[in-house]
Order: C-alpha cells, then sequence, then structure tokens
C-alpha cells in the first residue's frame, strides 16, 4: 500500500482491493483466490439456470424455479437464495437466469475450511462475480460452457467467448471477464496480441462500462503491464481529470471505487496529477476521495492542500459529509503544524 493509506476506504473497495493484492500474493503468504469460473464450478457450489418466481426484497431472498443444473450436483425444484440489494434490484420476476451459489460459508474458527451455512444458500460473490447471477443468454451459455473445465479455461475459443463478453455490454459478462484477466495467469498470454489489448484498453477507458469492470482492467494492467501494455497510466488520469464528481449518467455511472483505484494507482507509481484535478476531488461526495485527493496535494505542498481545503469548505453546495470531513482533517493538520513547530522550538 502507499504510504498515506486512507482511513475511511469504503468497505467494498477495500474487499476490491484485498481480493486483489491476494491473487498476486505468492500462496506461502496468502490463500489464493480462485478465478471466477473456476469458483463457479467449485465442489461445494452449484451452477443453475431457472426462472425467477419471487423476489423478496424484504427478507433478502430470491427464488428460482430450477430448469437446469449446469455444474455439478443436485439442486431442488425451487432453489431459495440469498442475495445483495444489488442483486434483488437486478432481478425480473419471469425472467430467466443462470446462477452459482453455496450452501456453505468460512468457519469462523478456521478461515481455510467451510461448514454447512445455518441461513441457507447464498449467492457466490467475489472478484469478476457481483454476485454470481447472469441474464440466461446464448453468450453467457457459450462463456460458462467453454469454462467447465480447466483445459477449456486455457482454450483458445474460451479466450474468443470472454473477450466477446467484455465487448458485450452485458455488466455481469464483463465483469466476469474482468475477473478472469485478473486472477487467471493463462489468460495473460494471450492478452499480449494487440489486439486483445486494445479490447481491454477500449473497455477500462469507456466511462459507460460498469465500474467495478473498469476498475478491475486498471488495476490489472498496473499490476502485469507486460500482459496487458502499459496505457493504464493515461486510462487512469482519464478517470481522475475527467469524470464528474457526481459521475456519469447511464447505466453505470462512475464510482467511489474506481475514482479511489485511479487515485491510489497513480499515487503508488508517482503518476503526476494536474493539481486542478486533485482540488476538484477535495469537493467530492466520497469523503475517502476527498482524503486520498488532499494527501497527494500535501505531497506537492502543505499549501496546496490547505488552499484546496478551504476552497472546498467556501462552497456553500459541499455535501455535509464532505465538510465535516475537511473541517476535521483542517483540525488535524492544524495539530501535526503545531507539534512540529513547538519541536523546532524545542530543538533551537
Amino acid at each position: 500500500m502507499p504510504p498515506n493509506r486512507p482511513s475511511r476506504l469504503s468497505r467494498a473497495f477495500v474487499l476490491f482491493a484485498f481480493a486483489i493484492v491476494l491473487a498476486v500474493i505468492p500462496p506461502a503468504r496468502a490463500e489464493r483466490v480462485e478465478p471466477p469460473l473456476e469458483l463457479l464450478y467449485a465442489p461445494g457450489n452449484l451452477l443453475v439456470a431457472g426462472k425467477v418466481l419471487e423476489v423478496d426484497e424484504r427478507g433478502g431472498r430470491i427464488v428460482f424455479g430450477r430448469k437446469a443444473v449446469l455444474g455439478k450436483g443436485q439442486a431442488p425444484e425451487q432453489v431459495d437464495v440469498r442475495a445483495s440489494a444489488a442483486a434483488l434490484a437486478r432481478v425480473k420476476p419471469g425472467a430467466d437466469y443462470i446462477f452459482g451459489y453455496s450452501l456453505a460459508r468460512a468457519d469462523a474458527r478456521d478461515p481455510l475450511r467451510t461448514v454447512a451455512d445455518p441461513r441457507g444458500a447464498m449467492l457466490l460473490a467475489s472478484i469478476g462475480l457481483d454476485p454470481a447471477l447472469f441474464e440466461d443468454s446464448p453468450l453467457a451459455r457459450a462463456i460458462l460452457k467453454a469454462g467447465r473445465s480447466e483445459h477449456g479455461r486455457e482454450s483458445r475459443r474460451f479466450f474468443e467467448l470472454l473477450m466477446q463478453g467484455l465487448a458485450s455490454g452485458d455488466a455481469a459478462l464483463q465483469y466476469l471477464a474482468a475477473g478472469e484477466i485478473a486472477l487467471e495467469p493463462e489468460i495473460g498470454e494471450r492478452l499480449r496480441d494487440a489486439r486483445a489489448r486494445a479490447a481491454v484498453e477500449k473497455v477500462a477507458r469507456d466511462p459507460q462500462a460498469p465500474a467495478n469492470v473498469r476498475a478491475s482492467l486498471i488495476q490489472s494492467a498496473a499490476l502485469r503491464p507486460a500482459d496487458l501494455g502499459d496505457w493504464w497510466r493515461p486510462a487512469a488520469l482519464d478517470v481522475v481529470t475527467t469524470t464528474p464528481p457526481g459521475g456519469y449518467s447511464g447505466h453505470s455511472p462512475a464510482s467511489t471505487e474506481l475514482i479511489l483505484l485511479a487515485l491510489e494507482e497513480l499515487d503508488q507509481h508517482a503518476v503526476p496529477v494536474p493539481p486542478d484535478a486533485l482540488s476538484r476531488w477535495v469537493r467530492s461526495p466520497s469523503p475517502p476521495v476527498a482524503e486520498r485527493a488532499s494527501l497527494m496535494l500535501r505531497k506537492l505542498s502543505a499549501s496546496s492542500e490547505r488552499d484546496a481545503i478551504r476552497d472546498a469548505l467556501a462552497e456553500p453546495g459541499l455535501p455535509d459529509q464532505t465538510r465535516k470531513f475537511l473541517n476535521d482533517h483542517l483540525r488535524r493538520l492544524d495539530v501535526m503544524d503545531a507539534k512540529l513547530k513547538a519541536r523546532k522550538g524545542g530543538a533551537d
């Protein structure tokens, strides 16, 4: 992590960043994070095609009528799964989906083991699966079928289908492809092709692409430029310098996680960011983004940080949560400066 770590990163971003970090840490140091296709077909998990019979938003559950089991195992005629609010908002009663779920959870006494979850089935969620819920389309079926085995996931056909998914405009398939790119080493070798790199870069730079897809692709390129190319720097700069603070209108507005990721990578790799762009993000509706931008301005000069904060506080329309954070942050700076002056005075 960079030296100035934001203290208020959103939980979603922390989980995302941590999972990506785990993916590149040697096995001796951390448990491996499975690529999404491998996770979908892992023992104990089920992949099922079914029709939505009921959406219980209050209870956080979806009931599917089973049509077919696409992986191993057996599923009941009606599958009742717990789901996130985002998943509940996505599904439509009567529509057909393919979904992956598990009946197990990590053992609190030993995280490397799993035990039966007394709360029942839960949609799988991981890098590339947000959650494991896909519209039942021919492309989704083709990708899932081609990626069923290790041999299949190493095939040229699987890679080509994955690139189709990435360019499809289907948010779930795009994130699935981004997850495979992030976590599957075999994919890296195929991405050294110029056309494949260009396809990945196009999605990473697309303001209307899902924010989690763009973040995953940019971070993957920053971690593995030999595989994906060195386009991530201008792509991350575009995110920081052109994204409206309120995000884009459209099906996939830019999110806090994407902005934070772009700022983090640029900071970590010492890529210069225009001061006016950083000052703009000091006004962000998200305190974690405002904090990261403030810390990056401090590296330019203490006065740059203070000036940007004061300018932001002078704006009557500044979001309340950002105003509170900046006032607190300014007080912390005052305390730090007072301590530094006292030390210098004692030294004299």
